[in-house]
């Protein structure tokens, strides 16, 4: 699916998950503006660009390189925005201080709340 292809807030998170599950960065690129605004509102995790937000996926990827949205709940999706209940995993590569022993395993449900514009991801907030 190409950005001209992705045209609802709904296509826009479907494309995210897709490409994040896959490790797909380039695809990632295409579907996150330049001046997204990412929180983890229940973790102290905040990046205010596409530049920090790769940069957390980076070391997440690192700490858990299996890691992936699944288990989808619930989603509802009004104009340009789309809140998901689903979960986020992985398995912990090393200690990861205040988540996981190396070799724990990492689930947490949330609820993923996404603002597109022309195609793109803007804001990003996750609760859980």
């Amino acid at each position: 699916m190409t950005t001209s292809a992705v045209s609802t807030a709904s296509d826009v998170f479907d494309a995210f998950v897709a490409a994040y599950n896959d490790q797909d960065f380039s695809r990632l690129g295409e579907l996150v503006a330049d001046d997204v605004l990412v929180i983890h509102h229940n973790r102290g995790v905040e990046a205010k660009s596409k530049e920090e937000l790769f940069s957390l996926f980076e070391a997440f990827g690192a700490a858990f390189p299996d890691r992936r949205f699944s288990n989808e709940r619930s989603r509802l999706a009004e104009g340009d925005t789309v809140a998901v209940q689903h979960t986020w995993g992985g398995t912990a590569a090393a200690d990861v201080p205040g988540f996981a022993e190396a070799g724990g395993i990492v689930s947490l449900d949330l609820c993923t709340v996404f603002r597109v514009r022309d195609g793109r991801l803007v804001e990003y907030h996750d609760y859980g």
